[in-house]
């Protein structure tokens, strides 16, 4: 790359049309590092396309504002003149933006990188969230074996579709193992009831009931979720019993 001993106030250099750099004025060796000799080095990717889009049809009296990366500031704003020579030659002289303009970007990159790091921070305190939510659902529906026929699961918190898509696995496996004849679902801890937990929770019911062939046993049923399922036409999977204790009483009299 040739030096170029002109006296001009401004950073300068000449480019090929394929972005090779082949002259430069002491300013640019200074502001630039051009040891690879390619102008699409020292300016932004974005800022390289706008310079090849603008190239051509630019008028040599207006600038172009790009973002370059100098030897002290990876992100700088600065204004491009251009003109081309009869050789096909790109001339590029670099004024840089004001300071005030310069403060802005800074603080503009500065706002972006924290935003990336909240992100991030929130991406993983929604990965820990929804882990502590999984885990807390699988705990919401155990299988307790009460005898080598019967078996006991007790729901705890809110009748969600995720609860329920989380306890299936391990109750239907829990059955097939078993080979439970009598299963008796409590839902004396349920606090709300939300519409597609419902659903699923029918869904659930039905399995076991074509798994071991007997109604389940549902117990503890409050009168709101007692009248949807019977509304449902649910009482040829299920029979409805007040409570445990209900049934524990009559099965080993």
């Amino acid at each position: 790359m040739q030096l170029l001993d002109i006296p001009l106030p401004l950073p300068y250099v000449v480019i090929e049309s394929n972005g090779r750099i082949i002259s430069s004025n002491s300013r640019a060796l200074n502001l630039f590092d051009l040891r690879t000799k390619q102008i699409d080095d020292i300016i932004d990717q974005e800022s390289i396309n706008k310079l090849i889009t603008n190239t051509w049809q630019q008028d040599e009296q207006q600038a172009i504002e790009v973002v370059l990366k100098t030897r002290s500031n990876p992100l700088a704003l600065f204004d491009l003149y251009i003109s081309w020579d009869h050789e096909d030659h790109l001339h590029i002289l670099f004024a840089a933006k004001d300071k005030t303009t310069q403060i802005y970007t800074d603080q503009i990159m500065q706002l972006q990188s924290r935003l990336a790091n909240t992100d991030f921070e929130l991406y993983e305190q929604k990965e820990k969230l929804e882990q502590t939510i999984y885990r807390l659902n699988s705990l919401s529906g155990p299988f307790i074996p009460l005898t080598a026929t019967m078996g006991y699961i007790p729901l705890f918190g809110d009748l969600t579709e995720e609860m329920i898509h989380v306890i299936s696995a391990n109750v239907l496996q829990s059955i097939f193992i078993g080979e439970y004849d009598d299963v008796l679902v409590d839902l004396t801890s349920i606090a709300d009831i939300k519409e597609e937990g419902i659903n699923k929770f029918m869904d659930l019911i039905k399995m076991i009931h074509l798994m071991n062939g007997n109604k389940v046993q549902i117990v503890g049923a409050n009168p709101r979720l007692a009248k949807i399922l019977y509304n449902e036409n649910f009482s040829i999977y299920c029979i409805f019993k007040p409570s445990l204790q209900y049934v524990l009483k009559n099965y080993y009299q």
